[in-house]
């Protein structure tokens, strides 16, 4: 579902939230002041990880912060689009899937190092890759939500395009094993 991220200064305090009428929302907080705001086809989960990376500056059980200038400038970017801060769940299999490409290149040139069969290094290599996509698997994200902020089957989607890359994954390594054994018999 669409929606907005936006930052509001309110008095000393700012305040991060996702809503689906930027207008509306911008209206409550008068006189409050719209710093900043992003459009997103993910607002839930691109909010949820802006709190958790400002959860140090949060006021406890409110999405309200102190907020330094330097942190202000940070939210901006990130809501502008000007880093590459992730905003959404699917973000999460992107960066499972870049671990895995540097999982598998350190494992296969490492195995190819030590005993220069191909095909076992590259068996090895996707074995190692899987990891993770286990982590992705069983925790739903790799440290970028707080728990209490997301809800309780909002990453089932994740958990489970991460289970079944990572079970592709050892299918895979198990095959290439197998035929790596055939040929090192004859």
């Amino acid at each position: 579902m669409s929606g907005f991220v936006y930052l509001i200064k309110n008095g000393e305090l700012y305040k991060l939230g996702c809503t689906t009428n930027l207008k509306s929302e911008s209206y409550k907080m008068k006189p409050g002041e719209l710093i900043s705001f992003c459009k997103t086809n993910d607002p839930k989960s691109f909010e949820v990880r802006l709190l958790r990376l400002y959860k140090r500056k949060r006021i406890p059980d409110t999405n309200y912060f102190r907020l330094s200038e330097s942190e202000v400038n940070s939210c901006k970017r990130h809501l502008e689009g000007k880093s590459n801060f992730p905003k959404s769940l699917n973000d999460e299999l992107r960066i499972g899937l870049n671990g895995s490409l540097l999982f598998a290149t350190i494992t296969f040139l490492i195995s190819f190092f030590i005993n220069k069969l191909y095909i076992f290094s590259f068996s090895l290599s996707i074995l190692f890759s899987s990891f993770p996509m286990w982590s992705l698997a069983i925790f739903g994200n790799f440290g970028g939500y707080d728990i209490k902020d997301l809800n309780l089957f909002s990453t089932i989607s994740n958990r489970l395009k991460g289970f079944l890359i990572a079970i592709s994954m050892i299918s895979v390594a198990y095959v290439l094993y197998t035929f790596s054994r055939s040929q090192i018999a004859f």
